[in-house]
């Protein structure tokens, strides 16, 4: 052992003998799990940029069907009829060659051509079906009218038929006023027989002052109104189930995942079973034992639905029921409800919000797509998928009515799938690029 070797006190010096030392305050204000949370996600810009796209939907969705009102006279029967398929056309838009109310008519005979008002016609191409044709760029909105109005056959004289309309005395007096009556036929009794301008008849407007911005569906409704009045059941319908399945299965897998053991076998071989059954089976029984009717659809969803947030939730009460400060709530004789709901769940919120988020748009795609197939069917309302169906029969000649509607379901898929991975790197940033 080496010998200690003695140091006089007196060569020690304290250097900060008369310095006296404190704790510097935090020079910034302390933030909760939330205030995080946000900041993270708005660090995302693709994430933020994708909030903007599903606040704008869903103003739209709330507002847009009353930015344009589109009525028709009732008492004609099917008036809407004579305006289908109609361009798109926005004012302002349309001095710059877009928008404009255009289209394409295709094979139009030199006769029918000649016949044609100023202003109707706005480039011509040479015929694509035969020599003897004519390809024409048209003012669709004054052709539709001309149409309406005198048809597309000639006389032996080379004059096109008119078309002639029967009217009530009141409706021939409204078509009077609206200065809508090219000439009077014939009168038989309470019928006047005439050649009506359908466009003035049936929005007092001169053809040039009438705009559609997505055009018109084939049944002559307006497209920008349909979209977003099917857009508006979709994400209503998309909210309740989401709710809905959210609460059973969070209930649910907390429960199971807290108790584990006998429960957790018997209830895990009944998700087994439930999770096996086909949903187009469930779906299509349902429909044709009870009809299309949104209750319906609702309890389809609902049925098969919940499995994922009761995953979800398992998986997230298995991950925290056994932490530090469960076990000291429990040793502290905490109830296991409280535990549950105040201790593990509030833990797992991020996971259970990402999951909610990721639920609505995966329902919107599946019941657009079982829509577009015609198996959902909701009475009195033309849900976007059947909008997609129904521009895909017309897509060769009519674009517009497929193309604004998929463009509508492309960025609200694509917008809330962005959102959700934000939400989930905001939340749980070790999970960051990674799918649970």
């Amino acid at each position: 052992m080496s010998e200690y070797q003695h140091v006089d006190k007196s060569k020690f010096e304290f250097i900060h003998q008369e310095i006296k030392i404190h704790d510097e305050a935090l020079q910034v204000k302390p933030i909760g799990y939330y205030k995080d949370a946000w900041n993270r996600f708005k660090k995302n810009k693709a994430s933020v940029v994708a909030l903007y796209f599903i606040i704008s939907i869903l103003f739209l969705t709330l507002f847009g069907p009353y930015f344009k009102k589109y009525t028709l006279p009732q008492e004609e029967g099917k008036m809407a009829l004579h305006f289908d398929r109609l361009p798109p056309r926005i004012p302002g838009l349309e001095n710059f060659g877009i928008f404009d109310g255009t289209k394409m008519v295709r094979g139009m005979s030199q006769g029918f051509y000649d016949t044609l008002p100023e202003g109707v016609v706005v480039k011509t191409y040479k015929s694509t079906i035969h020599e003897d044709l004519v390809d024409a760029k048209v003012n669709y909105y004054r052709y539709h009218r001309h149409i309406k109005a005198y048809g597309t056959k000639l006389t032996e004289d080379g004059e096109v038929d008119r078309i002639i309309y029967t009217l009530s005395k009141a409706n021939y007096e409204k078509a009077l006023e609206r200065n809508a009556v090219i000439e009077l036929v014939s009168v038989h009794k309470n019928d006047y027989r005439v050649q009506l301008d359908f466009y003035r008849y049936a929005f007092d407007k001169d053809v040039d002052d009438i705009y559609f911005w997505l055009g018109t569906t084939s049944t002559g409704h307006d497209l920008f109104t349909m979209l977003w009045l099917g857009s508006r059941v979709s994400l209503i319908v998309a909210l309740v189930i989401s709710i809905i399945n959210v609460v059973i299965g969070v209930i649910l897998g907390s429960i199971v995942g807290y108790f584990g053991a006998t429960l957790d076998i018997v209830v895990e071989r009944i998700v087994e079973v439930i999770n096996n059954i086909p949903f187009l089976v469930v779906l299509t029984l349902l429909l044709l034992r009870f009809g299309s009717s949104i209750g319906v659809i609702i309890f389809a969803f609902v049925f098969i639905g919940w499995i994922g947030a009761y995953g979800t939730a398992r998986m997230q009460t298995y991950r925290y029921k056994n932490r530090e400060y469960v076990l000291s709530a429990r040793s502290f004789g905490a109830k296991d409800g409280r535990i549950i709901f105040k201790h593990i769940l509030p833990n797992a919120i991020g996971t259970l919000i990402t999951s909610f988020s990721l639920t609505i748009p995966r329902f919107i795609f599946t019941e657009s797509t079982y829509s577009y197939l015609g198996i959902i069917n909701y009475p009195g309302i033309q849900s976007v998928g059947r909008l997609l169906a129904d521009g895909q029969s017309e897509m060769q000649r009519h674009f517009h009515l497929l193309l604004y509607p998929a463009i509508y379901l492309s960025i609200l898929m694509l917008s809330f799938n962005l959102f959700s991975n934000g939400l989930r790197d905001a939340f749980n940033p070790s999970l960051r690029g990674v799918e649970e």
